[in-house]
């Protein structure tokens, strides 16, 4: 995949610094990159000539890594192979209805399977205000009336959290987020 350049630049001049030279990274690019005094990065020098020479720097800051603490809602229910259709269909209401982030279905015996609602802030679709645990509790009663009511056993159901980890997240979307979501979200530039 290739690179894809931001729309806004700037102009700057290199000064030194004792033995070194500097350059100064304008506040709009640290924002927008969600940069922090004393980070690592890779600096290449980059040259081509076609026809004329032309040289740049590329400042490589590498892979930007979010971790995110969220509470999660768990059920295993009894499900055969016949019933996945319904139990899909009970799962994409709670999901049009409450709005996880994430949800993961998976069989973990032949009759059995574990149903995941993660409740984060950050989603593909952007980033959420940060869920109560009231909000939380209340599509798992409803998850857990709906898959009753429905003819489905329920072997187990728990509330907690997890971590989850996201590597395709920009980091203007966090920077410019219409919600303040430090308290649950840890990020960093993984070289």
């Amino acid at each position: 995949m290739s690179w894809i350049e931001d729309t806004v630049t700037f102009r700057g001049a290199i000064r030194r610094s004792g033995n070194s030279l500097v350059i100064t990274i304008p506040a709009e690019l640290s924002q927008r990159f969600l940069l922090r005094e004393g980070q690592e990065l890779l600096i290449y020098g980059l040259s081509r000539k076609d026809p004329d020479f032309e040289g740049a720097l590329q400042i490589y800051l590498g892979y930007f890594v979010v971790h995110e603490k969220a509470p999660i809602a768990v059920f295993r229910v009894e499900a055969g192979e016949s019933d996945l259709k319904r139990l899909q269909e009970i799962i994409e209401e709670i999901r049009r209805k409450h709005l996880p982030s994430l949800v993961n279905l998976r069989r973990i015996e032949e009759s059995q399977v574990e149903i995941e609602l993660v409740f984060g802030a950050i989603s593909s679709e952007g980033i959420r205000r940060v869920r109560e645990k009231k909000e939380v509790e209340d599509a798992m009663a409803e998850l857990d009336f709906n898959l009753s009511s429905n003819g489905f056993k329920i072997l187990e159901k728990k509330l907690g959290e997890r971590i989850v980890e996201w590597r395709n997240i920009d980091p203007a979307k966090l920077s410019k987020a219409p919600y303040k979501v430090t308290e649950v979200v840890r990020w960093r530039w993984e070289l």
